[in-house]
């Protein structure tokens, strides 16, 4: 049945104020929602911030249960999920901070620092593969990232990749010249590839940064007789020795 002016007029009218209740219901419940969700967002805050200095008192159980709480109010917080991941590894809950470092890389794939640790953890449940490739991933993300090519150093250490891990420890040393384990870790492998000379320069470079690193004098008196050197390397594992650090020339093969 066809409508009179009149009606399509009324109908028109009708239209139109329920299409603007219908905005403003709308409006309100997105007003709602917002309100909701900022109160969600505050308190998140608050806990993470909490557990933040739960972290710093070294009181790692209390920073987990707030980070929870600060996930619980926003699932989506990806550095809640990465630092209550720091504090799990404190705790040596190594399986439980890898998913908290997976879930943070989940929400923010260029995330380089949850690469790293969950490689570090990875490497303490001697998965060594993994913590490689997460060391790669996090040096692709950083190419400057020092502390990446220091521990992806010590895992190709571990896995007989002396060669590469000498390079992974120069780069570490690049911006970080005064890094001493980085030099104490190259003079190993450079040991173990029968650069005697290298490994000494290396190993004195780690004392001269730390006069009181007893396992360098230990390794450079090892190079220093291996190098026909005996006279000095028996004075650097004297010098071990004096530090508390007792090795024999039996325990070293050189009886």
């Amino acid at each position: 049945m066809l409508r009179t002016a009149r009606e399509c007029y009324v109908y028109a009218v009708i239209s139109k104020q329920l299409t603007m209740l219908t905005i403003n219901k709308l409006l309100s419940l997105a007003a709602a929602m917002f309100f909701t969700l900022s109160i969600s967002a505050q308190a998140s805050v608050r806990c993470y911030n909490k557990g933040n200095k739960m972290v710093d008192k070294e009181d790692y159980q209390k920073a987990i249960n707030l980070f929870t709480k600060a996930i619980r109010f926003d699932r989506f917080f990806s550095e809640a999920y990465y630092n209550r991941g720091l504090a799990k590894s404190k705790l040596k809950d190594y399986p439980g901070a890898i998913a908290d470092y997976t879930r943070a890389i989940e929400l923010e794939p260029m995330h380089a620092a949850a690469y790293n640790n969950r490689g570090a953890d990875k490497k303490e449940l001697n998965d060594l593969e993994g913590a490689e490739k997460d060391y790669t991933k996090a040096i692709e993300i950083d190419t400057a990232y020092t502390k990446a090519y220091f521990n992806r150093g010590i895992v190709r250490f571990l896995t007989g990749e002396y060669s590469s891990s000498m390079t992974d420890f120069t780069k570490a040393l690049r911006s970080a010249p005064d890094m001493k384990d980085a030099w104490f870790n190259r003079g190993v492998s450079k040991l173990k590839t029968g650069d005697h000379a290298g490994a000494i320069f290396d190993f004195s470079k780690a004392i001269e940064l730390d006069p009181g690193m007893a396992k360098a004098y230990v390794n450079r008196g090892v190079a220093m007789i291996m190098s026909k050197k005996k006279e000095d390397g028996l004075k650097d594992l004297a010098k071990a020795k004096e530090l508390g650090y007792n090795v024999t020339l039996i325990e070293i093969g050189q009886e």
